[in-house]
């Protein structure tokens, strides 16, 4: 069920003004703090469910505002946009980093824990050659139905605690990880109507792909089979790129602005409008990169865990302990980095797309030059 229209937009923080007693009479009144995250423009003909009043505008930034953070107040390049997520993963590393880490660390005990009792489940004979069982135990099944749920949880849900993070670090805030989940928790039903929504679009377009590759298989011709399988990679790759990049633009808007899947969804749509092929590109280069990295520390960890055979070759006990720390420890850093990077990669495509769309460099700056006096 989708949730109504939200009354605002990321919340900023409430300027603190020291107490300097009371004004003279020729000061002017002051002036209230207005929101450092504001609600989108209406589009002509729509009522908008709340409107508040007008508030004067703030103070005019000064040239300090416009980098509060780690992040310059204006429309970001390409090379900007590779590059920050680093710089980002250090200013709030504690939720940028450390909230992708927790999840991926339960994940990885659960799947550790489901290969090991996997393993030693005597009904599989792999521990004892004599066994006659024929049957999974209930207790292996049911720990890896678990580690499922939790990978995909930890895919869900990992993104979006880093958009708190990075929106709160544009502004030149350093939050704790708490705070950030404080802002993720009321939206879960949404990410995860978000996550089904996806996963149900990338199937159907999978399988419309499918069908001439089906057809083909059927009649047994090899050239029409050649023929299908290019078809299934002709839809099935665009398709996977269209609902990564839109579906990573609204997870940071159900958490920012406080929106329902459905309607994240057609705000991202609207902002991707004239930047759609530009943002592919910057989505697709960073991924590539990433994939390589991380494909990097798997490979590492693949070497280390030959040489752990190699060391005790004798004692399986001693070798399966040695083999799942080093390759469970070689899948958390490499998830942990694409986690990290991507997720703050699309809360920034998110705050560029406003900058261009909206005028979003202003709004920040004011609201940084509010925080800073």
């Amino acid at each position: 069920m989708e949730d109504p229209a939200p009354d605002h937009d990321w919340a900023a923080p409430t300027p603190v003004t020291p107490d300097t007693g009371p004004a003279p009479a020729s000061s002017p009144a002051p002036v209230p703090p207005t929101s450092a995250w504001p609600a989108p423009p209406v589009p002509p003909g729509a009522a908008p469910a709340w409107q508040p009043a007008p508030a004067p505008r703030a103070a005019a930034p000064t040239s300090a505002s416009w980098q509060p953070g780690f992040m310059p107040l204006r429309p970001l390049g390409f090379a900007d946009l590779l590059g920050l997520p680093f710089r980002a993963m250090r200013y709030n590393r504690g939720v940028i980093v450390g909230g992708p880490l927790l999840l991926t660390l339960a994940t990885t005990v659960l799947t550790t824990a489901a290969m090991w009792l996997l393993f030693t489940d005597p009904s599989l004979a792999l521990t004892d050659p004599l066994s006659q069982g024929d049957s999974i135990g209930v207790g292996t099944v049911a720990v890896f139905v678990l580690a499922i749920v939790a990978a995909l949880l930890a895919d869900v849900f990992s993104s979006a605690v880093v958009a708190p993070g990075v929106a709160r670090g544009a502004l030149g805030e350093r939050i704790r990880l708490k705070e950030a989940w404080r802002a993720v928790r009321p939206r879960i039903g949404s990410l995860l109507l978000l996550y089904l929504l996806a996963t149900l679009a990338l199937l159907v377009a999978i399988a419309v792909g499918a069908m001439p590759l089906i057809i083909a298989i059927a009649a047994e011709s090899v050239g029409w089979i050649v023929v299908g399988v290019l078809v299934v990679l002709a839809v099935a790759l665009p398709a996977g790129f269209m609902v990564t990049l839109i579906g990573g633009i609204s997870r940071p808007i159900i958490v920012l602005e406080r929106r329902g899947a459905i309607s994240a969804i057609g705000r991202a749509v609207r902002l991707l409008k004239g930047r759609f092929w530009w943002s592919v590109l910057v989505v697709f280069v960073a991924a590539t990169l990433i994939g390589i990295v991380s494909n990097v520390v798997s490979q590492v960890g693949g070497f280390a865990a030959l040489a752990v055979t190699l060391i005790a070759p004798d004692n399986l006990l001693v070798l399966g302990i040695a083999f799942a720390f080093v390759t469970a420890l070689s899948l958390v850093i490499s998830y942990v980095l694409a986690y990290s990077y991507l997720g703050s990669l699309f809360a920034l495509v998110l705050i560029d797309l406003r900058i261009r769309h909206e005028g979003f460099d202003l709004t920040l700056a004011e609201a940084a030059e509010a925080r800073r006096r």
